[in-house]
């Protein structure tokens, strides 16, 4: 009898062990791997597009591979005037192509940003993994005037210029304000890092970090981005967190190219990310 309850103790343990296993092997996550050379994205954007009738802003993002992808999946985070205002994301297997969209009410002025990270997974036999990735980004200045909508990227006119200006000053001031106060908190000496802010990470994607080939930044972002999903993104797609109120997080890469800095407070708790660098 005894022999028997052992036998039993352990196939329901490999059982449950394997159960557990796969269950980890099928949660969404971004893993970066060393970058596939042959496969690309032929379309990756993100876009920020006025609907006039209801006051609407639609937020879509679209991506699709040169290539069926083991895994595929898009992130995308906004932000009005510097504070966090949603997130998506859509994680699937075995596709090229994927579409998020959602539309929501715009009751104010506003500057919106929104940064997105295309991703992929390609499998090889043998278990040769590499990934595919690339970021985009849009913004949108809107404008309530009068009962008119003005909605602009970029300002054409004095009217527009005017109000570039108004919303861009008020949004590094409400951020200035509150990473100054993180960076007093971790008690950084600044002057030790470049720092920018999540949104403007994007315009690393056509040039190099500081001190870093092509091929070495690629792989600090794609390691950033796996370190951002894991430690603030999946706490954003909790409905507990979800509308949590935060700002855009900071980054700051030393100047000695030995590790970055992400900064971030989110239910009130302040987060300090460290990513070390590969040597160059």
């Amino acid at each position: 009898m005894h022999k028997y309850f052992v036998i039993a103790f352990f196939l329901l343990t490999f059982i449950g062990l394997f159960y557990l296993l796969k269950e980890d092997a099928t949660k969404p996550a971004v893993k970066y791997f060393p970058l596939d050379e042959n496969v690309t994205f032929h379309k990756a954007e993100t876009d920020l597009n006025v609907l006039p009738k209801n006051h609407e802003i639609e937020w879509a993002i679209e991506s699709t591979s040169s290539e069926t992808a083991y895994l595929r999946q898009d992130i995308s985070l906004l932000y009005e005037n510097g504070k966090f205002k949603g997130v998506q994301s859509k994680w699937r297997q075995h596709l090229n192509h994927l579409e998020l969209n959602e539309r929501f009410y715009q009751p104010k002025n506003s500057l919106l940003q929104a940064i997105s990270f295309h991703h992929g997974e390609i499998h090889y036999p043998d278990d040769q993994i590499y990934s595919i990735q690339k970021m985009t980004s849009n913004q949108l200045y809107f404008v309530m005037e009068n009962g008119k909508i003005h909605a602009f990227r970029e300002s054409s006119n004095p009217f527009e210029r005017a109000w570039e200006k108004k919303l861009n000053r008020m949004t590094d001031e409400r951020l200035t304000n509150h990473w100054n106060e993180l960076i007093d908190h971790f008690d950084i000496d600044i002057e030790g890092y470049d720092s920018f802010p999540l949104t403007d990470l994007v315009k690393y994607e056509n040039k190099n970090l500081p001190g870093r080939n092509e091929k070495e930044t690629m792989k600090v972002i794609g390691q950033l981005w796996e370190g951002l999903y894991k430690n603030y993104i999946i706490l954003l797609a909790d409905e507990n967190n979800v509308h949590a109120s935060h700002y855009v997080p900071l980054i700051l890469v030393a100047k000695n190219n030995d590790h970055l800095l992400v900064f971030f407070e989110l239910n009130n708790k302040k987060q300090k990310l460290i990513q070390k660098l590969p040597s160059s």
